[in-house]
C-alpha cells in the first residue's frame, strides 16, 4: 500500500480567519460566521476559545480542501444516515467485542 499525495498539502491553507474561511466549502461558511460571532460578540472575547475556533476550523479547510468530493460524500452519507434513510454501520463497541475486547 502506498500512501496517495493530496491535492492541497495542509500547509497551502494560511492559519488565519480571512484564508481559513475563504477556503471552507460554501456549505460551512455560514456556521464558521456564526461561531466566530458568537465567541467575539461576548463581552469579553476568551482567547484561547478563539485559538480553538481557528484549529478547529483550520482543519476542516485543510481536510476538505485535499479532496472536495470526498468531504461533499462524507456529509451526504451523514445526511443520509441522521435522516434515517440509511442505517448505520456497526459500532465500535459491536466491532471490539466480535474480537474479544471488553469496554
Amino acid at each position: 500500500m502506498t500512501a496517495q499525495p493530496h491535492a492541497v498539502p495542509p500547509s497551502a491553507i494560511e492559519r488565519t480567519f480571512t484564508a481559513v474561511r475563504a477556503a471552507l466549502p460554501t456549505d460551512n461558511i455560514g456556521a464558521f460566521d456564526a461561531e466566530l460571532a458568537q465567541i467575539t460578540n461576548a463581552t469579553v472575547v476568551d482567547l484561547s476559545a478563539l485559538d480553538d475556533f481557528l484549529t478547529g476550523w483550520w482543519r476542516i479547510a485543510t481536510r476538505a480542501a485535499r479532496d472536495r468530493e470526498d468531504w461533499q460524500r462524507m456529509h451526504a452519507e451523514a445526511e443520509e444516515i441522521g435522516s434515517g434513510h440509511r442505517p448505520a454501520g456497526t459500532s465500535l463497541a459491536e466491532v471490539l467485542a466480535r474480537r474479544g475486547v471488553q469496554i
